[in-house]
Order: structure tokens, then C-alpha cells, then sequence
């Protein structure tokens, strides 16, 4: 006949197992006892198996609850698989379709490189040609100098000549009517000295014929050497200014030679030079994107600041903080808004604005010129008197009344945390105080991001 565990009622058969095999309860049976077993003893023992049961029955729940979540967590490990699998085969779409937009930029690249090289020999062919005709005309131009000067040369030595030759002819002129006055004075000399001798002796006349003869004689050889020496001259200028001809000609067929070889050596240099320019394709820059971890994009924002437009790069922070507090229909922040704003965002947002103003605009440039004006980065509005002292610093406040934001300097020669200006723009609609709870509550939130 079975019996059941007293415990998880499991059946077994007596005196045959010591243990209940599930849970582990003692079996073995109770030894006889004369007289029966004490009421105490027996009330104890019901205690003890009614504990146990509870225990039992609390393991059992515990088990099964534990099953459940087994169960539970091999669902989840089966979606996860399924998941991966997904993951997986994506992956696989998305490598196949790199490698195509690889294959694709690759043969864009090879068309490029072959435009660029058939554009690369057209040029170097123009500029070849255009060289070719430049040696050309600075060939010809050099030839008809050259010509210039050697008939310059030889006009300016015909003309020296000329002028030596007329020169030496007024000299031989100037001589001959010289030695005719001498003659011409001799002559009369002698007719007054005949005159004037003719009573005197015979003798005396010949004396006097023969030295006046011998004079004469004398005065034709100083004629003759006079003669002899211009023709000497004459000879050796004309030898000089056709050796200075010679000279210039020759120095011009030099020099031409020599700028022919210059220029000549220069347009190797320059066909070397252009042949060994290293081919190089430009390859398109793309534009880096500005991505937050919450999928915000602020590259607009960078290129408004990057360029200066500071009245539109306002705008666009004001709408990109809108859009990330998720506030687009209300058009202003609380301070929930600003106490719960994602600090990468917001540290994105401050980085661009102190980058592209070197350091003059940007929240973390107004949150330090708050605190020195004596205001306390709490989220609490710091009083008029710190307010007043603030908003002049900005020059958010001139002359004692505030700027409206269409009224602020958007550009780079504003005051020192003029901008952004976001504060004044959600003020303008109209909702009282927000101007102040901005600040106040962005420059605590800056502090608990670190910024």
C-alpha cells in the first residue's frame, strides 16, 4: 500500500525509502512504543511537518517563479536573437551597399583622374606652344636689335669717318693756306729784299738766294712730314673705328647667342617643371554633421556663426532649444525646461557660440559675467540691483532701459556676452519675468552640466 510524503504528499511505498526523493523529508517510520506515542510528542511533530510543508510550499513558489522568469528571459534571449539576426542581415545589406557606393566613388574618381590628365597634356600643350612662340618672338625681336645696332654702328662709324675725313681736310686746308700766306710772304720778302740788294754785291745776293732757299727747302720737308703724319692719323682712326665696329658686331652676335641659349634653357626648365607637377585630383570635402546623442543637428547652427549672421544664428538656437525641450508650440522655456535641458545639448550649443566669437559670446561667457556682477548660479532670481548690474554688463540695458531683441547689436563688436540673446527673444512674447528665469536658471543648469 503507498503512502504520501506528509510534506509535498508525494507517494512512496513504506519501510522501502528513508527520504522523500523530491523533498527530502524524513520517512523512517517511528519505532513501537508501549503505550503510544505521547500527545506532546505527537502535537510537536505536526508542528514540525506543518513547517516544514510551508517551507516547502513557499520553495515551490519560489521554483516557480523562477521558471516563470526562465521562461520570461528565454523569450527575451529568443527576440534578441531574432534581433541580431535582423542586425545581422542589415548589416550584411549595408556592407553591399558600401562596397557599391565604393565601387561607384572608385570609377568617379578614375574619370576625374583621366579628365585631369587629358586636361593636364592640353595645358601643357597650350603652354608649350605659347612658349614656342614667345622664343620665337623674342628670337626675332633680338635678331632686328642686333640689326638695329650694327646698323647703327656702322652709320655712327661712316658718320666718325666722315667727320675725321672733314676734319683732316679743314686741317689740310687750314695748312695749305698757311704755307700759301708764308709763301705768298716769303715771296714778297724776297721781292723787297731783291729790291733792296740789288745795289748790293753779287756775292752777297748768292749768300742770301742760297739761304733763303735753304729755308724753303726746310719749310717743304715740315710740310711734307706735317702731311705725312695727318695721313698717319687718318690711317690709324680708320683702323681704330673699324676694329670698334668689328667689336660691337661681335659682342651683339654674342650676346644674342647668349640670350638664344638662356631663353632656350629656360623653357626646358619650365617643360621639366610642368611635366613633373604631381597630377592631383580634387576630391569633394564633405560637410561634417553636429549630431547630439538625441538626434539634433546643429550644423546650421555652425555655419550661421561660422559666417557671421549672429541676428540668425540667435533665431536658430532659440528654435533648436525649443525643439529639444520639446516646447515648439509654447515658444518660450520654463525653468523645468532649462532644469531638465540634456547637457550635451546644451554643451554643444555654448561650445559653437564660443568658438566662433573667440571666446566674446556663448551662455558660459554670460553665466561668469552673472556671477561676477554678484549673481548665484541657484536658479533664483538675484534681486534689481544684481539684475540691473547684469543686464548693463551684457548691454542688455542702456541709458537705463531695456533693449528689446530686435533692438540688440548683432554683431561681433557687441558687448562681451551681448548674445545669445534668446532671453530678450522669449521675453518679447510676452510672458512676464521669463527674461530673468532664463539666466538665473541657465546658469544653474550649466553648473550641474560642468559647462
Amino acid at each position: 500500500m503507498m503512502a504520501k510524503c506528509p510534506v509535498c504528499e508525494t507517494e512512496y511505498t513504506p519501510n522501502e525509502v528513508e527520504t522523500c526523493s523530491v523533498c527530502g523529508y524524513d520517512l523512517t517510520p517511528y519505532p513501537p512504543v508501549i503505550g503510544g506515542i505521547p500527545s506532546g510528542f505527537l502535537e510537536k511533530e505536526k508542528k514540525r511537518i506543518a513547517a516544514a510543508k510551508r517551507v516547502w510550499q513557499l520553495s515551490q513558489s519560489q521554483v516557480e517563479s523562477a521558471q516563470l522568469m526562465v521562461s520570461h528571459l528565454q523569450s527575451q534571449l529568443d527576440e534578441t536573437t531574432r534581433k541580431i539576426d535582423g542586425f545581422t542581415t542589415t548589416q550584411s545589406r549595408l556592407e553591399s551597399q558600401i562596397e557599391a557606393i565604393a565601387s561607384q566613388l572608385e570609377s568617379q574618381i578614375e574619370a576625374i583622374a583621366s579628365q585631369s590628365q587629358s586636361r593636364l597634356e592640353s595645358q601643357i600643350e597650350a603652354i608649350a606652344s605659347q612658349l614656342q612662340s614667345q622664343n620665337e618672338a623674342i628670337a626675332s625681336q633680338l635678331e632686328s636689335q642686333v640689326k638695329a645696332i650694327a646698323s647703327q654702328s656702322q652709320s655712327r662709324l661712316e658718320s666718325q669717318i666722315e667727320a675725321i675725313a672733314s676734319q683732316l681736310q679743314s686741317q689740310n686746308e687750314a695748312i695749305a693756306s698757311q704755307l700759301q700766306s708764308q709763301n705768298e710772304a716769303i715771296a714778297s720778302q724776297l721781292q723787297s729784299q731783291n729790291e733792296a740788294i740789288a745795289s748790293q754785291s753779287q756775292s752777297r745776293l748768292e749768300s742770301q738766294v742760297k739761304a733763303i732757299a735753304s729755308q724753303l727747302q726746310s719749310q717743304s720737308s715740315q710740310i711734307e712730314a706735317i702731311a705725312s703724319q695727318l695721313q698717319s692719323q687718318n690711317e690709324a682712326i680708320a683702323s681704330q673705328l673699324q676694329s670698334q665696329n668689328e667689336a660691337i658686331a661681335s659682342q651683339s652676335q654674342s650676346r644674342l647667342e647668349s640670350q638664344r641659349k638662356a631663353i632656350a634653357s629656360h623653357l626646358k626648365s619650365q617643360r621639366k617643371a610642368i611635366a613633373s607637377q604631381p597630377k592631383q585630383i580634387s576630391k569633394p570635402v564633405p560637410t561634417t554633421r553636429i549630431l547630439s546623442s538625441s538626434g539634433f543637428d546643429y550644423t546650421q547652427l555652425k555655419r550661421l556663426l561660422k559666417s557671421g549672421q549672429w541676428k540668425a544664428a540667435d533665431e536658430e538656437t532659440a528654435k533648436m532649444m525649443l525643439a529639444v525641450a520639446g516646447k515648439t508650440q509654447r515658444e518660450y522655456l520654463d525653468d523645468d525646461d532649462i532644469k531638465n535641458f540634456p547637457c550635451q545639448d546644451l554643451r554643444i550649443i555654448d561650445g559653437l557660440w564660443v568658438k566662433h566669437s573667440n571666446g566674446r559670446f556663448g551662455f558660459s561667457v554670460q553665466k561668469q559675467i552673472y556671477i561676477n556682477c554678484g549673481g548665484k548660479p541657484d536658479g533664483s532670481y538675484p534681486g534689481d540691483t544684481i539684475w540691473k548690474r547684469y543686464c548693463d554688463e551684457v548691454g542688455w540695458r542702456v541709458n537705463g532701459s531695456y533693449l528689446s531683441w530686435s533692438n540688440c547689436t548683432f554683431s561681433a563688436a557687441a558687448r562681451r556676452g551681448h548674445l545669445p540673446a534668446i532671453a530678450e527673444l522669449w521675453g518679447e512674447v510676452g510672458v512676464i519675468g521669463v527674461r530673468r528665469r532664463v539666466v538665473s536658471s541657465l546658469a544653474h543648469r550649466l553648473v550641474t552640466c560642468s559647462i
